[in-house]
């Protein structure tokens, strides 16, 4: 594909970028595969995610086990304001907001999370008929089901809890 647009490209100044944009579209189309493969099905910023939990999780055990052999208090908590700030970016995707976190060492025990207030709602037709606010009505709940799923969905993969560990209200 690359030496046919290169044969077809008339010898100028601007050949060589030409060339150089469908190396890397090439080299793009080769490797976007494979990194697929190592996903997971998961997003890249999930990844990311994941393993900023997985190695504060490794340091925080760490540090509870040396502050154990010097008889310190439990240290865990610049995990706990990481973690909070890893699942805050993760809701803020989906409109929610991070309600009570409690976690047992560097296990995470419950998740409840709230939905952020929305002050600027729709505002309603005066005239609209009870039929129309009904199926509004309807629509909303299912959509809000569907992204309370996929919210969970995700969560469970980049922190490796149970489903039941996740409270939203």
């Amino acid at each position: 594909m690359i030496n046919i647009v290169d044969m077809i490209l008339p010898d100028t100044k601007v050949k060589p970028y030409i060339n150089l944009v469908c190396n890397f579209i090439f080299v793009f189309m080769i490797i976007s595969p494979l990194v697929s493969i190592f996903s997971n099905n998961m997003s890249l910023e999930d990844n990311i995610l994941k393993k900023m939990n997985y190695y504060s999780k490794m340091y925080v055990d760490s540090y509870n086990d040396l502050a154990k052999k010097t008889n310190n208090e439990n240290l865990s908590k610049g995990y706990e304001d990481g973690l909070k700030s890893v699942l805050q970016l993760k809701l803020d995707e989906y409109g929610y907001k991070l309600e009570d976190l409690k976690i047992n060492g560097s296990e995470i025990e419950t998740i409840r999370i709230k939905e952020k207030n929305s002050n600027n709602d729709k505002k309603r037709d005066i005239q609209s008929n009870d039929k129309e606010r009904e199926e509004e009505v309807f629509r909303s709940k299912s959509e809000l089901n569907l992204k309370e799923s996929k919210l969970k969905e995700d969560l469970i993969k980049v922190l490796n809890i149970s489903i039941g560990d996740i409270e939203i209200d």
